[in-house]
């Protein structure tokens, strides 16, 4: 059986996805398409603004991958690493430390792009909060109610303040999307306090340039931009940058300080850090492709969407498809036909499109839109906005969901409640009964575990090598090597353990140069004792 593997979720991956489905239907026993994916849903990310806005629920973004495609194999884990060579991908580990590695005979790159705060000064990678996918919107919209509530309580004015300013940086489509929802949100939820004057909020959309989404709309369109979320209340700051920001401030040019706890940014993103370590040719990080949507060289890699370098037009050089999901959704029915054929028989097709406008929701019932040259602004344009969004949302029931909140947030006010999960932890506490294996040679390298009650055998081909009792730790090995574990531990009697997640571990060595030396001298000291061990065999 030929194996088509995708990976990504986003509008590439899922709409090639569908084509597949269509064109290979026939030959279903002998192909098997793969969607590689981090969510079981797919995502809309045009309606993410409405999310924090509340003008429709969460669930109403987002379709169930497998409701959508009956007949591709679904595997819900993150990508580690692409092989190349052995047309291989290799899956994270899902509740136990093996990861899964699966064969391909054409691979589809569809990873999209992720937050780039690499060239940002300090603090906002750290502070500020992103705005790109699903759990974004959620905690965007989480912070913004819990912001007021906090204020209606507030008897300290700078902390009342702080707590009802808003700050936004980025004026492009992101920019401007969220801050209007930001505004009607907050301006919307103050109403049910007494405590507080709608008089207090603040919001303040930062620039660099003259002008709102200068890049994506005329600049007549982008005017009304600016002055109708200026009429709101807005306030909205050209030629300025996000520099920076703290728990407690926005620093805008690294000099103007403006108290705030809740610092959105919509930074430029990056393609998917995966596409840096594969052997391609690139342009600006992403895949570069021929005008079948090949990766230049690679006869059976292709790559569609954000991470991808493609030609508008095998007859427009210099001229790319920008990262937009009017592109990807029309890149898909390409690309798939072009792994059809080139798995069975029939020609190729060059791709070709010509971008029939953008559009920008500003919310209150307004927005601005350009289609095929003609401009459209105001409540007619958030109208086209709709409908046309509305007629792009794949499956039927998902548009019937989203036309239903449309239709009763006209009727019934939005009800402002938070939805919190739990915090994510930088560590797990785990019980292991005796003979509980820990991990297993072979494992992934995912946590570094310190006993904290108890102790552990250490087992290599078999015998045990040593034991490590309270206090001590092991796992540093595969975690400093990025390689697999080499010995098998166990609990010897009953243990407690601290698990510190791969991530958390990484940190701690770029900031803590003394421990992360102390925990490559207990590494060496570890492979000497071991090679001792086996010499003295």
């Amino acid at each position: 059986m030929k194996r088509i593997v995708i990976l990504g979720g986003g509008f590439g991956g899922v709409y090639t996805a569908l084509h597949l489905e269509k064109l290979l239907k026939k030959h279903k026993d002998s192909i098997e398409i793969i969607l590689v994916n981090r969510e079981n849903y797919f995502t809309y990310q045009p309606m993410l603004a409405e999310v924090v806005g509340g003008s429709i629920d969460i669930l109403d973004s987002v379709t169930c991958l497998r409701s959508l495609l009956k007949h591709t194999s679904i595997y819900i884990r993150d990508v580690t690493e692409i092989n190349i060579d052995k047309q291989t991908v290799s899956l994270s580990p899902n509740f136990s430390h093996k990861e899964l590695t699966i064969k391909y005979d054409h691979l589809v790159l569809g990873l999209g792009t992720v937050t780039d705060f690499r060239t940002s000064p300090g603090g906002l990678a750290e502070h500020a909060l992103p705005f790109k996918d699903l759990s974004d919107a959620v905690s965007l919209r989480n912070r913004i109610i819990d912001v007021i509530e906090t204020a209606a309580q507030e008897t300290d004015p700078v902390e009342r303040r702080a707590l009802l300013t808003f700050v936004v940086g980025g004026g492009g489509f992101s920019g401007v999307e969220v801050v209007a929802e930001i505004n009607d949100l907050a301006r919307k939820k103050v109403k049910a306090y007494k405590s507080i004057d709608p008089k207090e909020i603040r919001v303040i959309l930062v620039h660099s340039k003259d002008r709102l989404v200068d890049k994506e709309l005329s600049p007549s369109l982008g005017d009304y931009c600016g002055k109708l979320l200026q009429k709101r209340g807005i306030e909205v700051m050209f030629g300025s940058r996000l520099t920076s920001a703290t728990p407690n401030e926005a620093i805008i040019d690294e000099k103007m300080r403006v108290k705030s706890k809740t610092v959105v940014s919509t930074v430029p993103s990056i393609a998917n850090p995966l596409i840096e370590a594969l052997d391609l040719e690139k342009e600006y990080g992403k895949v570069k492709c021929d005008s079948y949507l090949n990766a230049l060289g690679k006869k059976n890699i292709w790559a569609i969407g954000d991470c991808a370098f493609i030609p508008v037009s095998p007859k427009k050089a210099g001229e790319y498809s920008p990262p937009t999901a009017q592109f990807a959704t029309r890149q898909a029915p390409i690309l798939a036909h072009n792994i059809k054929t080139s798995l069975l028989t029939g020609n190729k097709k060059t791709f070709t499109f010509k971008s029939l406008g953008q559009m920008a929701a500003l919310g209150h019932k307004r927005a601005v839109a350009e289609i095929l040259g003609i401009k459209l602004s105001g409540i007619l344009a958030w109208f086209v906005w709709r409908f046309i969004y509305l007629m792009k949302i794949p499956g039927v029931s998902a548009k019937f969901r989203i036309a239903l909140s449309w239709f009763l947030d006209m009727l019934i006010p939005t009800e402002t409640v938070q939805l919190k999960s739990k915090p994510k932890k930088g560590f797990d506490n785990l019980h292991y009964a005796d003979g509980d294996a820990i991990f297993h040679a072979g494992d992934t390298g995912d946590f570094l575990y310190i006993i904290t009650k108890g102790k552990v055998d250490v087992i290599k081909n078999g015998e045990k090598i040593t034991s490590l009792h309270e206090g001590e730790y092991f796992g540093e090995m595969a975690l400093l090597s990025e390689k697999k574990r080499t010995a098998t531990i166990k609990a010897s009697g009953p243990c407690k353990i601290l698990a510190i997640k791969k991530d958390d571990f990484n940190v701690l060595m770029t900031h803590f140069e003394d421990l992360k030396k102390n925990f490559e001298r207990t590494e060496e000291s570890r492979k000497k004792g071991s090679n001792r061990k086996a010499e003295g065999e």
